[in-house]
């Protein structure tokens, strides 16, 4: 059980450093931003943001998933460690749904703050819905447990894609 908490900060950890890099993207990317707006921007981030957890989760549920692994996999497992980084959208809806303030910092500003990666796929950028809060904050359980669940397998999807054979002529 140790194991799955620490997994779970991990998961939190991992969305801080996906807003380092959605950061860093506006940095580098800010002509799409201009451009397209942020709509394609979102989408660039989204794949990134969802490859990260991924990555994690497929590693985690490879290594128990092997057939000498004394760990019996199951999908309580990510579950239980999405729980973690799924309280922070809980406590923005009831900060939103408030509207508290922290230090003069309005919870809408906070949301926005904390879901930057998601900010173009938002109806309103101006100011973020309690569902669209849940709605990005189901993605870390959803992408946790199907990357878990398709590492316990061993499938990986680049495997077939590098290694397939060609098509004879």
């Amino acid at each position: 059980m140790k194991e799955v908490f620490k997994k779970g900060f991990k998961m939190l950890a991992t969305h801080l450093i996906s807003l380092a890099l959605t950061i860093f993207f506006m940095m580098a990317f800010g002509w799409v931003i201009e451009k397209w707006g942020f709509y394609l921007f979102s989408i660039i981030t989204l794949l990134s943001y969802i490859g990260l957890f991924y990555s994690d989760a497929w590693n985690w549920g490879r290594r128990e998933g092997r057939s000498y692994s004394e760990i019996k996999p199951t999908l309580a497992r990510p579950l239980i460690a999405s729980a973690i980084p799924s309280v922070m959208p809980l406590a923005l809806v009831i900060l939103t749904i408030s509207n508290i303030q922290i230090y003069f910092i309005p919870s809408i500003v906070i949301a926005k703050a904390w879901y930057l990666p998601f900010i173009g796929l938002f109806k309103n950028q101006e100011s973020i819905t309690p569902i669209e809060i849940l709605l990005s904050g189901a993605v870390i359980p959803i992408v946790s447990l199907l990357g878990y669940f398709i590492g316990t397998k061993n499938f990986s999807v680049l495997e077939k894609i590098a290694y397939r054979k060609r098509k004879k002529r």
